[in-house]
């Protein structure tokens, strides 16, 4: 009897159908972070559409995203909000995250990865979702589209001693009022 397991021990290295153990755990995991989406009630119909088309190049661009942020934790409905504004935004970005997804290894840093993405000519769909991420934003200018705001990743570092600047302090219209008097005495 031929040996079907690879040689780490695992699933089958061909599953009898033609497809690679990695096409078909990308796949399944694609397939499970899809059906996900249509759980969250904040994305908007376009956005559940987009992401469920392209399954397995939103379940490669989670994968990007988590490496290149270096963050495990980030929100799949965040994922499914940028995934979909860079899509809209750039005609060749369906393609440019699968040139990304071949480019992963396992353990592979950040650095690592934008190195490969660099010598790929994918520096700006790198800096783009780089971006996205921190500032919660997407594009530039008149035409910035607002993912996220208090999630947008730049203000984890300070997380423990700051709060997000979600509201003004000092109430609305707080620069129409006179300035406090400067008590000074000389």
């Amino acid at each position: 009897m031929e040996n079907l397991l690879s040689d780490d021990g695992g699933l089958p290295a061909k599953n009898g159908t033609g497809f690679s153990r990695r096409e078909v755990l990308l796949g399944l995991a694609s397939t499970l972070l899809a059906s996900s989406l249509l759980s969250y009630p904040f994305l908007s119909l376009a956005e559940q559409q987009t992401a469920s088309a392209n399954p397995l190049q939103f379940a490669r661009f989670f994968k990007i995203s988590q490496t290149l942020t270096e963050h495990n934790d980030i929100d799949q409905g965040m994922s499914a909000r940028i995934f979909t504004a860079l899509h809209n935004q750039n005609p060749q970005f369906t393609a440019q995250v699968e040139q990304l997804g071949d480019l992963l290894q396992p353990g592979q840093s950040a650095q690592q990865l934008q190195q490969q993405a660099v010598q790929a000519g994918l520096q700006d769909v790198v800096t783009a979702i780089i971006t996205a991420w921190y500032t919660g934003t997407v594009g530039h200018g008149q035409t910035a589209q607002l993912i996220a705001y208090k999630d947008a990743l730049m203000y984890r570092p300070a997380s423990d001693a700051l709060i997000v600047p979600t509201y003004c302090g000092n109430g609305p219209l707080w620069w129409t009022a006179a300035p406090p008097a400067v008590n000074v005495s000389l």
